[in-house]
């Protein structure tokens, strides 16, 4: 006599082999959605030339070529400013976070206390440091 019964339950397959063919699944669909937009962007590229007053004899016309570059450096230069302004905020109340903080004899509070001064004169002197990169900032 044969036994012909079946279990009720089937005994599911090695857990981490389906883990990594599910997850290489996803990767194999990420990775052709990222090549079809690729090569859809290298087909679809168009390039463009920017003519003078003049027209396109090359003569140079009456175009500003530093224009962009002051106005980005004013630009940098508003942000730095406030950066600036904020940090020396931040250092201020990290004074008086150690200030309050002597009072009460609490070490951990002192601690952050000084680390929030210190963190704002890090980021004004890094709002100050951007001469090294030829822009120029305006004073606080």
């Amino acid at each position: 006599m044969e036994n012909k019964i079946k279990p009720a339950v089937q005994t599911a397959k090695n857990p981490v082999k389906s883990f990594f063919s599910a997850l290489n699944a996803k990767r194999r669909k990420i990775s052709l959605s990222l090549t079809m937009m690729l090569t859809t962007m290298m087909l679809t590229a168009a390039s463009a030339f920017a003519e003078g007053e003049g027209g396109g004899s090359g003569g140079g016309g009456g175009i500003d070529t530093n224009a962009g570059k002051d106005e980005f450096n004013a630009l940098i230069s508003f942000f730095a400013l406030w950066i600036g302004r904020i940090g020396l905020v931040v250092a201020f109340v990290g004074g008086i976070m150690f200030a309050l903080s002597i009072k009460n004899e609490d070490s951990e509070q002192k601690t952050r206390g000084i680390m929030t001064f210190a963190s704002g004169f890090v980021v004004f002197a890094l709002s100050k440091s951007l001469n090294l990169f030829g822009i120029e900032v305006a004073p606080i």
